[in-house]
């Protein structure tokens, strides 16, 4: 078996972790380990073993008969190397010829760069070969280790700042959190470390970056000293600088990242990151005089012609839009060319209205704070300084709108908001319409949806103004009451959106989803995310991710939605309206991680700002859900008594979207009657029809009747909800275990094998664990056997604990029964989260 993976990867770390393994079940384990100081040293690596020479002939072929003697003995005997790659050629001969003779296996770890020679003990064909590689860290993994190594979780900013100066390398991400704390450039505040400053590069991790370095040749430092001074560049763009024979070079070494731009240029960067933090830094010796010039000349012709708006041209946003992510990087890679391009065009935009503080300039770059990072000192700069006069009305319109919005994130209440609006539509009769249109949005956004809403949007009429404000306003407000169609409708009323044409893809997408339309939700938001990172709209990139994050866990694709949203949290909290949404996504990824992992404190979901409402409009974008789930319950009807009590709450607030998801994913965990009766309300009263099959299942499912159910599942079309029917099942399975009521969960759980065996699936199955004391009852052997079921086959448990195979296997069957799992390592995980509390 090989492991494969980069320095700093972890896979070092696994060979311990295997070695120990081994030894505790018996296994005799001959451990070597490589090094590149001793790769030209004969015998390096085989000396280590301590193999006895007396009596034989010294050399390999003599260390290779010792070796071969001992691997034949009886017992299990396996060779374990590590940096295989960086063994002696001896070392390596003595290996092959005694493997060769004794057939006993080899684990090994070895560098995954893609140019690299290889050995002639590394033969696949030989024998069955597995391959492990260890990919990079995404950002849920990387919060997680933060959390582990610091002892406290990171907010957002600290999570994507470290994912993408590590490239998702778990030990950068480790030594840059510690020496982090060590340089005070990470603080404690509110139980969660944040950034004291802008940067968390430091003097301590200059060490960690010249271990990277280790090897390279004196041009080869100046090749990545250049890159790391011109940024992400074509490589057509880099021959004057570097050539192409040294980027393979440092390609191979994993010191540089590769990916293609949408006409298929390959663009490169220093990777990871932190490389570029080190030869930035002061204190680096070595002179750059030698490239000065050489980079002066492309720079220059790099540089677009004056007057066409410098950061806007098409070709710059679809070199940058459309990168693949690449493997030796992650994600990380695409979103640092983002961050890069974005942190340019803010400040292009700011030096424009700094020349010239107009309103025109003004809408020019507050529409970059709509989905970029804000900066509060600028933005209240940008408001207070803003020449108002001789502005066209739709920039006057924009203006006051974020000013608004502003309003709200700094803490003002939604009053003080809307009043600005009304100033503007005293000031200017033309666009009073609009202006309360969009305080209408704000205040069903932020407190409730009024009772007379059909009547408000009527009185504006249909006729919408070209601005495209009012026609979107009413297709969002129409989401947040259930109505797709009405959403659809009111978006098909006009070909131009003008000053809204930003959000409407957004609306359309949200609307799709909601009027059951999934496939088309999914296949759009997708397609316009993909154009939102072509042109340099974080706010699209933010907005349709979410769109196409709950069509995807909808599908039941939900590791799928993990990792497209690890490329969102990558870049950090965007602002104002994609804020909300980019909390909502790690509420979603949170939840998933309740389920999985009992509750771990350290989740995603901990990273979600704690100071908004429990309600809101879309799902999740409310933190009650996600706290209903964390908090633990002592039987099923306190957990029901408190999730009636959320959805009464949305319903009263008008949000019914929310309302329809919470109550689905409340029935596809723990089902129960008052839950189905609120989801009922919801989809009966719409026009949405795409969810009448699984109404009836669920019917069938709280009233027991499995007579029913059976008829019912199997007459079942699949439709958008086939993995929340297969969810249902294996929810109400659940709750009549927990409820103690065998015969019905058997009933349950034979009603889900069936529906599995007629669609089978591989996604994934989420369960809900709300307490120790709802845990069913294994006997204090089922446990042990339980265990062991993880990591042992049934014979090596039977030999262990000394009992027959068939008791094993009873044993087994019956845990499996009891806590409703389907697999021994979902049994395993079970059994341990419940000693565990």
């Amino acid at each position: 078996m090989r492991i494969v993976g980069r320095a700093g990867s972890g896979r070092s770390t696994a060979i311990r972790e295997i070695i120990t393994e081994l030894e505790k079940t018996g296994a005799e384990v001959y451990s070597l380990f490589g090094a590149r100081l001793l790769q030209q040293t004969p015998l390096a690596g085989i000396a280590s073993l301590g193999l006895d020479m007396r009596g034989r002939h010294t050399g390999p072929l003599g260390m290779a008969d010792v070796l071969a003697e001992q691997l034949s003995q009886r017992g299990s005997r396996i060779i374990v190397v590590d940096d295989i790659d960086l063994l002696d050629n001896e070392s390596l001969a003595v290996l092959d010829i005694a493997q060769r003779r004794s057939q006993r296996p080899m684990i090994m770890s070895m560098d995954d760069s893609p140019i690299y020679p290889r050995t002639s003990v590394l033969v696949p064909e030989r024998w069955p070969e597995a391959q492990v590689r260890l990919p990079s860290l995404r950002y849920d993994q990387v919060n997680q280790l933060i959390a582990e190594t610091l002892s406290a979780p990171a907010d957002v900013d600290v999570t994507a700042h470290i994912l993408m100066k590590s490239a998702g390398n778990p030990r950068l991400v480790v030594r840059i959190a510690q020496s982090g704390v060590l340089n005070k450039l990470l603080t404690l505040c509110e139980g969660e470390w944040r950034m004291t400053g802008h940067t968390l590069w430091n003097e301590d991790l200059r060490g960690t970056a010249e271990a990277l370095l280790q090897g390279l040749e004196p041009d080869e430092l100046l090749a990545l000293d250049a890159l790391s001074m011109l940024g992400t560049r074509s490589v057509a763009s880099l021959h004057s600088i570097v050539a192409t024979t040294m980027l393979d070079r440092l390609e191979g070494r994993g010191l540089v990242a590769v990916s293609e731009n949408i006409d298929g240029e390959l663009c490169v960067a220093s990777n990871p990151p932190l490389l570029v933090d080190y030869f930035r830094d002061n204190h680096v010796l070595y002179s750059r005089r030698v490239l000065v010039k050489r980079i002066e000349n492309v720079a220059e012709a790099l540089a677009p012609a004056p007057g066409n708006g410098r950061f806007m041209t098409p070709s710059v946003a679809a070199a940058v839009g459309q990168l693949r992510e690449e493997s030796g990087a992650g994600g990380t890679l695409a979103a640092r060319h983002f961050q890069e391009q974005l942190r340019v065009r803010e400040e292009a935009h700011y030096e424009q209205w700094e020349a010239d503080p107009s309103m025109a300039n003004s809408a020019a770059f507050l529409k970059f704070y709509w989905g970029g990072p804000i900066d509060p000192e600028r933005i209240e700069h940008v408001f207070a300084h803003t020449v108002m006069v001789n502005g066209k009305a739709e920039d006057s319109l924009f203006f006051t709108m974020t000013r608004a919005l502003w309003a709200i994130t700094r803490g003002d209440d939604v009053a003080a908001a809307q009043g600005m609006l009304s100033e503007l539509a005293a000031l200017s009769p033309q666009q009073e319409a609009e202006a309360e249109g969009f305080g209408l949005f704000l205040a069903a956004s932020y407190d409730r949806m009024p009772a007379n809403l059909g009547e408000i949007l009527d009185s504006y009429g249909n006729a919408y103004p070209q601005s495209g404000v009012l026609t979107v306003v009413r297709a969002i407000l129409e989401v947040y009451r259930f109505d797709g169609l009405a959403a659809l409708k009111a978006l098909e009323s006009t070909d131009d959106f003008g000053l809204a044409s930003g959000i409407e893809p957004f609306v359309r997408g949200l609307a799709l989803l909601v009027a059951g339309r999934l496939d088309e939700a999914l296949v759009f938001s997708l397609n316009r995310r993909i154009e939102a990172r072509r042109g340099l709209d974080r706010f699209g990139f933010v907005a349709n991710s979410y769109v196409a994050a709950l069509a995807l866990t909808q599908s039941g694709f939900g590791q799928h939605a993990d990792l497209m949203m690890s490329s969102v949290f990558a870049l950090g909290r965007p602002g104002f309206l994609a804020s909300a949404l980019h909390d909502a996504m790690l509420r979603l990824v949170g939840l998933r991680a309740l389920m999985d992992e009992e509750k771990e404190p350290a989740s995603v979901g901990a990273q979600a700002r704690t100071h908004v409402a429990d309600i809101g409009p879309l799902p999740g974008t409310g933190k009650g859900v996600f706290d209903l789930f964390a908090q633990r319950y002592d039987d099923p009807q306190s957990f029901d008594a408190s999730a009636i009590t959320l959805i009464d709450a949305q319903l009263d607030r008008g949000f019914l979207t929310e309302a329809a998801y919470t109550s689905v994913f409340i029935m596809c965990l723990l089902p129960s009657r008052e839950v189905l009766e609120r989801a009922e309300h919801v989809f009966r009263n719409s026009k949405v029809t795409s969810h009448n099959q699984f109404l009836a299942i669920a019917e069938a499912v709280v009233d027991d009747d499995h007579g029913l159910l059976k008829v019912l599942l199997d007459k079942y079309r699949p439709d958008a909800d086939l993995h929340a029917v297969r969810l249902l099942l294996k929810g109400a399975s659940k709750r009549r275990l927990l409820e103690r009521v065998r015969t019905a969960a058997a009933a349950m759980q034979q009603a889900e094998r069936h529906f599995d065996g007629r669609f089978p699936m591989a996604g994934e199955h989420l369960s809900l664990n709300i307490g120790h004391e709802l845990s069913p009852t294994l006997s204090v052997r089922e446990t042990e056997v339980a265990i062991l079921a993880g990591s042992q086959t049934n014979i090596e448990i039977s030999a262990r604990l000394a009992i027959s195979l068939r008791t094993v296997e009873n044993h087994i069957s019956r845990a499996l029964k009891k806590t409703g799992m389907t697999t021994r390592q979902a049994l395993y995980r079970y059994v341990q989260g419940s000693i565990r509390e």
